[in-house]
């Protein structure tokens, strides 16, 4: 989960995982800040190859520095280490996974940065990943290849006018990671009356060994009253496999999320991801889940991820996360 309660404010500096974080130096200037989670977290299941622990340790520092009147320049870098890191040979990788890691210069009216960071659809994406663990399965946005998720050699430009916010995004192609394709992305969000904001993004990604280019539409509408927030997500990929590699197959997705708060520290959730390709589910669950807030910085979380694809076996996930 990438943001928070029903919130679905994205800013330019700081990610959602940085609402806890702790000034460590400051000054008329500049500030410079530390954020992160322990999460200690079981997955229950009846598949081996799903069930058992799934803790991790993230960490990051983001600064900002004063250039003049009207530019700052600003900079993240975020590390994950989990505890189970055993690949399918049963080997185990120590190493830590570089989440985020990007530099850039803002000012009033928007923001350009270069490195690690989330394309520019994930301004539509975020309209339903809130999901406690599970969900953003149908969204299109977790390959790395075609700078969509958290991508490398991305450059980004932001900006926002009066409830319209505009993302544009560019990957450049890599050649020392295969992973990367030279790739270009835009997206744009709008806050209607009454509750309402629509989204839409668009994606395209040049083909591999002489494959076509890859491309992905998606678009997202999502309502927020009082304590109640729903949104849908609907994606089509052409060309596109969302897990980064080579595909000459479409998709189609769907997603839904509701959720309430209960109260000021409990909220609950109900949700669905369906991934079509080649009129075959590859994705098709149902999901419930609740956190309830111990303190501002300590929370429980469970998530029952029910599925309806074959061959696939639910997952039962509870976790306990200390944010800072």
């Amino acid at each position: 989960m990438k943001m928070t309660r029903t919130s679905i404010a994205i800013s330019a500096l700081f990610s959602a995982s940085a609402a806890n974080s702790a000034v460590v130096y400051e000054d008329q200037e500049s500030v410079l800040n530390i954020h992160g989670r322990a999460q200690g977290m079981y997955y229950f299941s009846d598949d081996k190859n799903a069930d058992g622990d799934n803790s991790y340790i993230r960490v990051g520092l983001a600064g900002e520095s004063k250039i003049n009147e009207d530019l700052y320049a600003f900079g993240l870098y975020e590390l994950e280490f989990k505890s189970n890191r055993r690949d399918a040979d049963g080997i185990e990788d120590d190493e830590f996974d570089i989440r985020k890691g990007y530099v850039g210069v803002g000012a009033d009216y928007g923001t350009v940065s270069y490195g690690r960071q989330y394309g520019a659809v994930t301004l539509v994406s975020d309209y339903t990943d809130i999901f406690p663990e599970f969900g953003n399965e149908a969204a299109g946005v977790s390959a790395d290849l075609y700078g969509t998720g958290r991508s490398d050699s991305v450059f980004k430009l932001t900006t926002s006018y009066e409830g319209l916010n505009i993302h544009v995004s560019y990957q450049a192609e890599n050649d020392e990671v295969s992973t990367d394709a030279a790739s270009y992305g835009a997206a744009a969000d709008y806050k209607l009356p009454y509750g309402f904001k629509v989204a839409l993004g668009y994606n395209e990604g040049e083909g591999q060994s002489g494959a076509e280019d890859a491309e992905l539409l998606t678009g997202a509408i999502a309502f927020e009253y009082d304590k109640f927030y729903a949104s849908v997500l609907y994606s089509d990929g052409e060309n596109w496999a969302k897990d980064g590699s080579e595909s000459n197959i479409d998709y189609t997705g769907i997603e839904a999320v509701a959720t309430y708060e209960i109260t000021d520290k409990l909220w609950a959730l109900v949700g669905y991801n369906n991934l079509e390709r080649d009129d075959e589910d590859v994705v098709d669950y149902y999901s419930l889940g609740a956190e309830y807030d111990l303190t501002s910085n300590f929370k429980a979380l469970a998530e029952y991820r029910i599925t309806d694809v074959d061959n696939e076996d639910d997952i039962l996930a509870i976790a306990a996360r200390y944010s800072f």
